[in-house]
């Protein structure tokens, strides 16, 4: 009868020690959820909040450039047929130059996903240099998005460009070459990143 009891004293220990295992590992996950949710909730509230920033200095450039045009149209003299065409002529096309965030694992440029202006999410600048021709270079808006380059260098440099010195917060591109080939960017002469 002692032995039966002590037995049913040992499961019932063991059941409770299991129980408690079961409910501890349950408020963990519980925690690291909650972890995730409000590190992922801050991200998106960090990047929404650059974005804002992007437009508002978008929209700030937008009204300096209406007003000047506004002053020039006030102040100038009528167009002609010869001076518009003369205009047409010596103004660059802004499709000329187009940005994108980082090369795929093979090195190329998805020639759709370009775009028009530069970000904190891109990080190469592309300028026409004929038919299906462009010059390269890697680009920074700032010591942050560097740093975050340099720290991921396989995926953000090292497939489309060459470095010889050690990596810091300061440095000059000389521009590589690629080719339009069937939708994609291809890398023909990588670029040369030299830090400073």
């Amino acid at each position: 009868m002692i032995i039966l009891t002590i037995l049913l004293f040992a499961a019932a220990i063991a059941y409770t020690e299991y129980r408690v295992r079961s409910v501890s590992q349950k408020n963990d996950a519980y925690e690291k959820e909650a972890t995730d949710y409000f590190a992922t909730k801050k991200e998106l509230k960090e990047q929404l909040e650059r974005e804002i920033a992007e437009c508002r200095e978008t929209l700030r450039l937008l009204d300096e450039r209406l007003a000047s045009m506004e002053k020039k149209m006030f102040y100038s003299e009528p167009l002609t047929a010869k001076t518009i065409s003369t205009q047409q002529v010596a103004t660059p096309s802004r499709d000329d130059v187009f940005y994108f965030r980082w090369p795929a694992d093979d090195g190329t440029f998805d020639d759709a996903s370009r775009q028009p202006a530069q970000t904190e999410d891109t990080y190469y600048e592309f300028r026409l240099t004929g038919s299906g021709k462009a010059e390269f270079r890697f680009v920074t808006m700032s010591d942050t998005q560097l740093s975050k380059a340099n720290n991921s260098s396989k995926k953000y440099i090292e497939r489309a460009c060459s470095f010889s010195t050690a990596k810091s917060s300061r440095f000059t591109c000389t521009p590589g070459t690629a080719r339009l080939d069937r939708g994609r960017w291809v890398v023909v002469d990588k670029a040369q990143i030299e830090y400073l």
